[in-house]
């Protein structure tokens, strides 16, 4: 697997990626060493990459000048619209810059080719303390145990959004509690003319195929500890596909295929869920923050639980994003402060309250700043969901990505019927485990 990321390393470099060193590189001008020990007066300016683009990066670039401004020792440079491949070019090359933001599941394998430094030294060092984060978001920053990166914020689904006057018209006063009554009000909610459904109460894959979230509402698993043994084929990930096919079964595969080649565009005002031609789908906290308010066209809930298995109320699936530094990284020591920094509990409050996210600090949840501020309203029920401890995410591991895509290729199979849920998930754990005896 180790060859496998050099080997990209090398194929991007060979294509001609080009990156800026200045961008790339921290000021050398203080006499720094690569340990951070600062023998001048002068600040070390240490470079800071992140995924957001410029129309999105204010609130973060407020975190970047406070903290700035209120020590004398580090600048931060930050620089926006690096994704996966711009970070991975500049990390082959061997000029990264100190300190990095991703998507969570570029930590295992990118940890495994070396290219992450280990935090762990740096807990030890500070007695930094990670179980004041959302476990269900820090473990999705360890990899065999060991931390590589920190949550800086949380997407999460664990709630049911429908349209109010759907339900009215439906006669239905309440959202449904378990995953029986969803199918109860999804017959209820869908309406056909002649055999085409002209609205529907709820699509399972809708807006895509979700390989994670599903199997965790059904209390699955997808890895075993004490074997070492892949699951994708444990018994509650293979009923969770059998539920999603039930919808298929009901409404028919064609029909429902019919119906959302004619659905309108997520995120306008014909959005399906907005004009009602959905009633009910999976929802994160990101969908229709504007619409859902006391007075808004959207109503939101928990998820559905399986009625025999009422310990999963409040199961939901969690996808940080990482901070991470890079292995070499010129300035760490400066990268660690101003990541306990990103991470302390009123700059994830502060950051929370701006660009409308979850902070991933538990105490945070319940910070009067934070839920009695008007401006956050429509964010309440989702911070406290990240209470949970029925909250979880897909594992990270070297295989994490062949993983995901092989749960994907082969619950699409399941749901159109050419294969059963039981074969589609023996398919994956027989394409998965090599890979993960490889692994170890």
């Amino acid at each position: 697997m180790k060859a496998l990321y050099k080997k990209m390393a090398v194929f991007l470099l060979s294509i001609g990626l080009v990156f800026s060193v200045a961008a790339c590189t921290s000021d050398s001008s203080g006499e720094t060493d690569n340990d951070g020990d600062n023998n001048s007066t002068e600040k070390v300016e240490i470079t800071f990459w992140h995924v957001y683009s410029d129309k999105d990066a204010g609130p973060l670039n407020e975190r970047v000048e406070e903290f700035n401004n209120m020590q004398d020792k580090i600048v931060v440079k930050a620089v926006g619209n690096q994704d996966a491949t711009k970070q991975l070019t500049a990390i082959s090359g061997g000029n990264p810059p100190d300190i990095a933001l991703t998507y969570w599941n570029n930590v295992g394998p990118w940890a495994d080719a070396g290219a992450v430094h280990s935090l762990e030294d740096f807990f030890k060092q500070d007695n930094y303390d990670p179980n004041t984060l959302i476990p269900a978001a820090f473990e999705r920053m360890q990899v065999n145990g060991e931390a590589y990166a920190l949550p800086f914020t949380m997407s999460m689904a664990s709630t049911l959004m429908y349209n109010k006057k759907a339900f009215e018209e439906a006669g239905l006063t309440e959202a449904p509690e378990t995953m029986e009554e969803l199918m109860e009000y999804s017959m209820k909610l869908t309406k056909r003319d002649g055999d085409n459904i002209t609205q529907i109460g709820f699509i399972p894959d809708f807006p895509w195929i979700d390989n994670v979230f599903w199997p965790v509402v059904f209390g699955g698993s997808f890895y075993d500890e004490e074997s070492g043994k892949v699951t994708p084929n444990h018994p509650q990930n293979v009923k969770a596909i059998e539920f999603q096919q039930g919808f298929y079964e009901e409404f028919g595969t064609e029909q429902i295929e019919k119906f959302r080649s004619g659905l309108g565009q997520r995120g306008t005002d014909q959005d399906p869920l907005l004009t009602g031609q959905l009633a009910m789908m999976i929802g994160w906290e990101y969908n229709f923050v504007d619409k859902r308010g006391e007075d808004g066209p959207i109503g939101i809930a928990p998820f559905p639980y399986p009625a025999d298995k009422p310990e999963l109320k409040g199961s939901g699936m969690v996808g940080p994003r990482a901070v991470f530094i890079p292995a070499k990284a010129e300035h760490k020591e400066e990268a660690w402060e101003f990541m306990k920094y990103l991470m302390s509990k009123d700059s994830q409050i502060e950051f929370a309250i701006d660009a409308g996210v979850i902070p991933t600090v538990i105490e945070a949840l319940d910070d009067p700043k934070l839920i009695e501020n008007e401006k956050m309203e429509t964010m309440l029920p989702f911070f406290e969901a990240a209470k949970s401890e029925n909250l979880q995410g897909f594992p990270n591991s070297v295989y994490i990505n062949e993983y995901l895509q092989f749960l994907t290729e082969e619950t699409e199979k399941a749901l159109k019927g050419s294969i059963s849920a039981q074969e589609a998930m023996d398919n994956v754990a027989e394409k998965v485990q090599p890979l993960a005896d490889d692994a170890k």
